[in-house]
């Protein structure tokens, strides 16, 4: 990690630029979301009293947006994932602002991306079965009058990336 301070991404809530502090901190939450505040200051090298309130700026300024259990979704009996991706039939704001008002919030989704290129967007969803995803587009996608077209591409694996800072 560098020591020097780097500005954050155009486009985030906060341009002031992160210091080494900062980026210690960020690093060993990536790591840990759960870890104490009396861990995290020995472990950044600061006072317990400095880490808890870096740690509320860095939540202030919209760098820290959350935190967050990971489920096993095959625990919880969603062991089936699914990317779909969704064309929509037209490129209406009203359309386009009710459907990402919906479905996002659709209990199967896990993510959503709003995309250019061939598709409007792609889903992340996790069910129970294979019949389940069936309904599922079904029922939520191939009904919507909105939708002009999906494809559905079964998940073999999801292996997660960094969650944190990348690295330079």
């Amino acid at each position: 990690m560098a020591s020097n301070a780097k500005n954050i991404r155009p486009g985030s809530l906060s341009s002031e630029p992160l210091d080494a502090i900062d980026e210690k901190l960020l690093a060993a939450l990536v790591e840990d979301a759960r870890i104490s505040n009396k861990q995290l200051a020995e472990l950044v090298g600061i006072a317990p009293s400095t880490a808890l309130m870096r740690t509320r700026a860095l939540s202030e300024r919209g760098i820290v947006q959350g935190y967050e259990a990971k489920l096993s979704l095959s625990a919880i009996g969603r062991s089936v994932q699914a990317l779909v991706a969704v064309r929509l039939r037209a490129h209406d704001r009203d359309q386009i602002d009710r459907f990402t008002a919906r479905v996002p919030q659709l209990p199967a989704v896990l993510s959503t991306f709003h995309t250019s290129g061939s598709v409007d967007y792609l889903l992340h969803i996790a069910v129970g079965t294979t019949e389940d995803l069936r309904d599922w587009v079904l029922d939520n996608l191939a009904t919507d009058p909105v939708v002009g077209h999906t494809e559905t591409t079964l998940v073999f694996e999801h292996i997660q990336g960094n969650h944190g800072p990348l690295p330079e």
